[in-house]
């Protein structure tokens, strides 16, 4: 006879849950097991391969149901198996998953389409429908942008589109992966209060990160992966008091003591041994980047996006492009690489009007690397696309052997980035943050005097941001420049670099720099 506890109702029960891509593979995730009773906040978390994002496409059904692959164990959501056949509207009305890639889920194109498209779906009227829109998108603080077209949205935008989509749905159960990755400081503190709002009037939540962030410190409870493997499970307060010094080993918080990066101290070193870092060559006298009193719209009706922008960028300097979202910083960076057509006699690239320049040849100089990088995979295999940069310049055939520098230059790489083992494994098996350092590695294997790196370390653990670290400093120790867009500045305190700064359209570019 079960007791009573066992009688209860879960809204999420996972018993032995084990889950592996492909047969023959390692499991992804092994024997988990955990309950999350009505209105519990759970944060999961873990570093990069430990298995956040696969659990998360389990709770709904994506896996093994749509993308593939072998689960054994109990799974249910509200007492459904999100994996049975014929299940999908129940699961869909059951339990909402925000995924760690916003692009991936939306699939109109007004922002006001994407909301409405699950109530849609569920049959709600036509005044049920709008209340939800207009809710869904006041907690997400988008409602001025109801009309717009999602893929002219800022990436954090996108983000909080994504998670309006959700909220629209009313599910009582909600799992968000990575659900601050692309949001500013005060998009961040307004999803925390939605979150807790959400959790007071009864709803189940689950958060996943590759760090230990405001988020898991708000959950009540923390489970910690690693290797597929619960290794902690309890309440966060105490967890992050008497397991502190774990949980630092493991990349998930920063040490109290900060060498370089702010994470572990251990692995900033063992980055920094493993990269070949060079003296810094001198900057040259003339300017690498200059852009002289810039605007930009993407529709005049609407005014200018940037707003008199003046600024010079020399070789070997590291930038960090910091703001809210939707002050302009992706903006102004695809203007730097031509991917966005600017103004004649606005963007110098090299003394030359960049304008005037074709995207080839810009590109031979420029390399830009995308916030979401399987955007930009070409190849089967993560050695494979790491040196088909490097091929084709040299305009190697597909049965042409590579050449050994080239291929001991991949191999350095792979080192510093931390993929060593993972050369024969597809790009899009890795985790996350995983696909980040690949992307930047493999953008950076091809020698270029300008990086453009769009939130590289969004999602990364610890351990992956001081890896990613190592790659920046290689990069501008050859004489680079590098500009890179982020959120986390602090991430990178210690290092050479300063801060240019975007507010509504408008750049500052007078920030002292880090100490050095």
């Amino acid at each position: 006879m079960n007791s009573p506890a066992e009688a209860l109702t879960y809204p999420l029960e996972l018993r032995d849950v084990t889950y592996a891509y492909t047969e023959d593979a390692k499991p992804v995730l092994r024997e988990i097991s955990f309950l999350v009773e009505p209105g519990e906040w759970v944060h999961v978390t873990g570093d990069s391969g430990s298995g956040k994002s696969t659990l998360a496409q389990l709770l709904c059904g994506y896996l093994p149901r749509t993308g593939g692959g072998f689960r054994s164990g109990k799974l249910s959501v509200n007492e459904v198996d999100p994996a049975e056949e014929g299940a999908i509207r129940e699961v869909a009305e059951r339990i909402g998953v925000v995924f760690q890639d916003p692009d991936a889920q939306l699939v109109q194109g007004r922002v006001e389409d994407e909301v409405a498209f699950g109530p849609e779906n569920m049959c709600c009227d036509l005044s049920e429908i709008e209340r939800r829109v207009v809710e869904s998108l006041a907690e997400v603080d988008l409602s001025d942008y109801r009309m717009a077209n999602v893929h002219n949205l800022s990436g954090g935008q996108r983000q909080r589109a994504a998670i309006a989509a959700v909220l629209s749905m009313e599910t009582p159960i909600l799992v968000l992966d990575e659900p601050a990755a692309s949001l500013d400081a005060a998009a961040k503190e307004r999803l925390l209060l939605l979150l807790d709002k959400l959790q007071g009037q009864g709803r189940t939540i689950v958060t996943l990160s590759g760090r230990i962030d405001e988020f898991a410190a708000a959950a009540g409870r923390l489970i910690v992966l690693e290797h597929g493997n619960i290794i902690l499970d309890g309440p966060s307060e105490h967890l992050l008091e008497q397991k502190r010094m774990s949980l630092v080993k493991l990349g998930l918080l920063p040490d109290r003591i900060q060498i370089g990066l702010g994470g572990d101290t251990s692995s900033t070193l063992e980055a920094e041994a493993e990269a070949e870092v060079h003296f810094p060559i001198a900057p040259s006298i003339k300017p690498l980047l200059e852009i002289k009193d810039l605007s930009y719209a993407y529709d005049l009706n609407k005014g200018n996006v940037l707003k008199n922008i003046s600024l010079s960028l020399n070789a070997g300097e590291w930038k960090l492009l910091c703001g809210e979202n939707g002050s302009g910083k992706t903006t102004l960076s695809r203007l730097f690489m031509g991917l966005l057509d600017p103004p004649k006699g606005k963007v110098w690239w090299q003394e030359q009007d960049i304008a005037r320049l074709s995207l080839p040849e810009i590109a031979q100089d420029i390399g830009y690397v995308f916030q979401q990088p399987e955007h930009q995979f070409v190849a089967n295999t993560v050695l494979e696309e790491l040196l088909f940069g490097p091929r084709a310049v040299q305009g190697l055939g597909p049965r042409e052997r590579t050449p050994e520098p080239m291929l001991e230059q991949a191999k350095a790489l792979l080192a510093i980035a931390g993929l060593q083992g993972r050369e024969h494994i597809s790009p899009y098996m890795l985790s996350g943050g995983e696909k980040r350092l690949l992307s930047v590695a493999a953008a950076m294997i091809v020698p270029k005097k300008l990086y453009i790196l769009d939130e590289p370390t969004a999602g990364i653990d610890l351990h992956g941001a001081a890896k990613l670290g190592a790659l920046c400093r290689e990069a501008v120790a050859f004489g680079a420049a590098l500009v890179m867009i982020t959120h986390e500045p602090e991430l990178f305190a210690g290092e050479k670099a300063s801060i240019w700064r975007m507010n509504q359209g408008s750049l500052k570019t007078g920030d002292s720099l880090f100490r050095n």
